[in-house]
């Protein structure tokens, strides 16, 4: 899964980038420092994997991993090409989720593209852009559709697109039902993947709201680049009571992470396979075939069965074959749907 992170030049997308990833992203005070995109794969902090190896203390402990990848920044004009328009627009395509940095701070050494600093108005030039990108290929696939013959698919399609079609135009974000979702994700629509606000704010002064109500009212959190990359040398009791002092989330950049990978809607589910302990990020529904082919394809093309234990379970009793003496252990085919903390231990030719 990965997780495309958005935002006008300067508003700190490349320093989030790099403290999510610990990374080495250039970061520079003028705008369009990134022109091709930064990927970094970014751990999930994970209690239940760390309980895991308390208790049966394997080697190896392994969380579940998401997938950043640092944009080039976006500005006024990039649905008609302005700036890096398209190739921003292409990138950001590709995600799964979209990370909106929206910046809160002043700083007269970093400058702002548009002079003064709004959160709420830089976060609705970001949003309009995207629409409007958007809109142009509603426009286009809804030509040809409406030319098409008429059939079930074709109408759940056509009606799909009048529905994007009509709240685009007003400057909605489209609400699409699950069937409606899937008749257009190829076309890879921008305002239909779920959004995440990240308000990067000043390390001196404590953060106003107040000032973006918009976007504070929106999926958001609070957070400073600068701040963060001051507390290197700080325990994680001293980063958290700092932030805490700034009317930041508390969490910092782990919460980050963790409010991504929730609202990508996955399941973590477990192996436990010789000196190894690993988490392993799926979307909801995934069967225990598919979950074995995400482990390895042989262990797909082989599956016989898999034996499937609740996490908690496995925590009380303390190893697997005891869950197996005590019946907490259910042997499933290839259709089971997997359960968020199952751990799982597949059978295979």
């Amino acid at each position: 899964m990965k997780v495309g992170i958005v935002g006008l030049p300067n508003v700190g997308k490349s320093s989030l980038f790099n403290l999510l990833t610990r990374g080495s992203a250039r970061v520079d005070l003028y705008p369009f420092t990134t022109i091709e995109q930064n990927v970094g794969v970014v751990l999930v902090p994970d209690e239940r994997l760390d309980r895991i190896a308390q208790i049966l203390r394997p080697e190896k402990a392994t969380p579940a991993h998401v997938e950043f990848v640092d944009i080039a920044g976006l500005v006024k004009g990039a649905s008609a090409g302005e700036g890096l328009g398209n190739k921003f627009l292409g990138h950001i395509r590709e995600a799964d989720l979209i990370l909106h940095i929206v910046r809160a701070f002043s700083a007269g050494n970093i400058p702002h593209v548009l002079d003064t600093v709004d959160p709420d108005r830089d976060a609705g030039i970001v949003e309009a852009e995207l629409a409007i990108a958007d809109l142009a290929i509603v426009e286009k696939r809804l030509e040809h559709v409406r030319k098409e013959p008429k059939s079930p698919e074709h109408q759940l399609l056509l009606e799909a697109l009048e529905k994007l079609h009509s709240a685009l135009a007003r400057g909605e974000r489209p609400v699409l039902n699950p069937e409606q979702a899937r008749a257009v994700r190829e076309l890879g629509l921008i305002q239909i993947k779920p959004v995440i606000y990240a308000v990067n704010c000043s390390d001196t002064e404590p953060a106003n709201p107040a000032r973006f109500a918009a976007t504070a009212a929106r999926t958001s959190l609070l957070f400073s680049a600068a701040l963060e990359s001051g507390m290197c040398d700080f325990t994680e009791p001293e980063r958290i009571e700092m932030r805490k002092s700034l009317n930041l989330a508390p969490e910092g950049p782990a919460g980050i992470v963790t409010r991504c990978f929730d609202a990508l809607r996955l399941i973590r589910f477990y192996t436990i396979k010789g000196t190894e302990s690993r988490a392993w990020a799926a979307p909801a529904g995934t069967t225990a075939l598919e979950a074995a082919f995400m482990i390895h394809t042989d262990i797909g093309s082989g599956f016989v069965k898999a034996e499937v234990v609740n996490y908690r379970d496995l925590v009380t009793s303390g190893d697997f074959h005891v869950c197996r003496d005590k019946g907490h252990v259910k042997v499933e085919g290839r259709t089971y749907v997997v359960q968020d903390g199952d751990v799982l231990l597949i059978k295979f030719r």
